[in-house]
This record gives C-alpha cells, sequence and structure tokens, in this order.
C-alpha cells in the first residue's frame, strides 16, 4: 500500500471523495454534540446527564480534528463549516435533523448514528491517507463508551414494558433509515474509489450490513423485533450532502448551534 502524506498527493477525484466523506462525518458529529449536550439536562437519570455531556465534549472534540484534516490538506475552512454554510450544503445524518423528541430517540441516535459513524472510522484505520490513520485510533477508542452507553440504554428500555419497548424500536427504525440514506447506494462511485485507493478497507454497502448485524444480534437478545432490512431509495442522492432531494437542518437547531444570539461576543 502506498501512504499518501498529503491532500495534494491524491488525484482529483479521490482528493473530492475524501473530501466530501471527512465532511459528512464532521457534519454529523457536530449534529450529535449539539443533541447531546441539548440533553444533558430531562435524563431518565443524574448519570445519563453526565454520560450526555461527555459524549457531547468527544464528538465535538473529534469535529475539530476532522475541520484540522479538511483545513489542512483540502482548502477548507472550519470557520466557514461552522458558522456560515447554508443548510443544504451540511450532510449529516436526517435523523439529527430536528430536535430529538424523546430518550428513545436520543437512545436511537447514539446506538445507530453514532455507531455508524464508528464503523465509518474503523473502515480507516489502516487508510493510505496518513492524516486520517494517524487520528483514528484516538477517535475509536473514545467511541468505545459511546457504544457501550447506546448499547446499554437499548436494553434498559427494551426491559421497561410495551409503551417503552415499541417507542423504541419506533426511534431506532427510523434512524436506522437515515443512516442507510446517508451510507448511499451500493457500488456508489466516490466509495468505490476509496476503497480502490486504500483510503477505507470496507464499503458504506458493507458497514451498512455490518450494523444490521449488530442491531439484529442486540434486539433478539433483549426481545425486540426490529425491521432492518434495507429499503432506502436513492433518487436524487448527491455524494456532497449524502442526501436526497433539498431537506436539511432545521434552522434553529443551527441558530442554537451557532451561537447567533451571541456574535458580539464571539472570540477572534
Amino acid at each position: 500500500m502506498v501512504e499518501i502524506a498529503s491532500g495534494e498527493s491524491l488525484n482529483a477525484a479521490c482528493r473530492a471523495a475524501l473530501k466530501n466523506l471527512l465532511s459528512a462525518i464532521a457534519d454529523t458529529k457536530l449534529l450529535l454534540g449539539y443533541h447531546y449536550g441539548e440533553w444533558t439536562f430531562g435524563t431518565p437519570v443524574l448519570e445519563a446527564s453526565i454520560a450526555n455531556c461527555s459524549l457531547s465534549q468527544t464528538e465535538l472534540g473529534h469535529v475539530r480534528l476532522l475541520h484540522g484534516i479538511l483545513k489542512s490538506h483540502f482548502d477548507e475552512d472550519p470557520e466557514r463549516l461552522l458558522e456560515s454554510r447554508p443548510p443544504r450544503e451540511m450532510a449529516g445524518v436526517e435523523f439529527l435533523d430536528r430536535e430529538l423528541p424523546d430518550w428513545a430517540a436520543v437512545v436511537a441516535a447514539t446506538l445507530v448514528v453514532d455507531g455508524a459513524l464508528t464503523l465509518a472510522l474503523h473502515s480507516m484505520r489502516e487508510s493510505a491517507f496518513l492524516p486520517v490513520r494517524n487520528v483514528v485510533d484516538k477517535m475509536l477508542e473514545e467511541e468505545r463508551y459511546h457504544a457501550h452507553h447506546g448499547r446499554g440504554w437499548f436494553r434498559a428500555l427494551a426491559g421497561r414494558g410495551e409503551a417503552p419497548r415499541s417507542t423504541l424500536k419506533e426511534r431506532v427504525e427510523a434512524a436506522l433509515r437515515s443512516v442507510e440514506i446517508w451510507w448511499g447506494p451500493e457500488g456508489e462511485p466516490e466509495d468505490a474509489l476509496l476503497v480502490s485507493e486504500g483510503i477505507k478497507s470496507r464499503s458504506n454497502s458493507e458497514l451498512a450490513s455490518q450494523l444490521r448485524r449488530d442491531l439484529a444480534e442486540l434486539a433478539a437478545a433483549c426481545g425486540v423485533e426490529l425491521e432492518l432490512e434495507g429499503t432506502a431509495q436513492f433518487d436524487g442522492w448527491d455524494p456532497r450532502t449524502r442526501r436526497r432531494g433539498d431537506s436539511s437542518v432545521n434552522e434553529e437547531i443551527l441558530y442554537h448551534m451557532r451561537g447567533s444570539k451571541n456574535q458580539i461576543f464571539k472570540l477572534t
């Protein structure tokens, strides 16, 4: 495997594909960080509040790492990425576009969305692109707790009775549908290129199958019947936003996430 030390050493197509992927992971982590932070209060127990605070800090730390790579190797401005992009340019998982309505939705975000990002990162542990490979192990080590937290709360809610279990099932299936769209269609050209160039070890369709297998195993152990078959449609899917059509993150979430009402206090 030829090791690649900088973005300038990538061919144009591979450079664009990797930039899109790293931006999509960073955007999703940014939204996860926001939602985890929002749910620092209102959790079922105090320990969950503390955990969510920690999860939020971790995700935002990962955003900084990824934005650093995007700045150094892909000529992206982190300030623009955080503060001034139109909502339709963001490439986060659609499940995070709106407020998470209940604790089951937070658990689904942790288990499914956060889990999908972890699989994506794991596929780059041995990446030919050294700037990514050099930070992935640190990120994965921190994500281990996220997986433990999500699986633990899935088990807890699954054992709370019919109503909590039904809501949990609904939220997890909705999160999975959004993640399937985010992965993109099987054989998607940019993803295939990243695999062929050694940037990733596994395709998105392989990662999606792994996620479904992991969820199926957990659900079976907890007595939850999840509908896990992939049914996503990809007409009009855009590799830059990882979306179909013109869906986008809610403006109010961006307003609060960016601290828009405190612009005069921003440090430069």
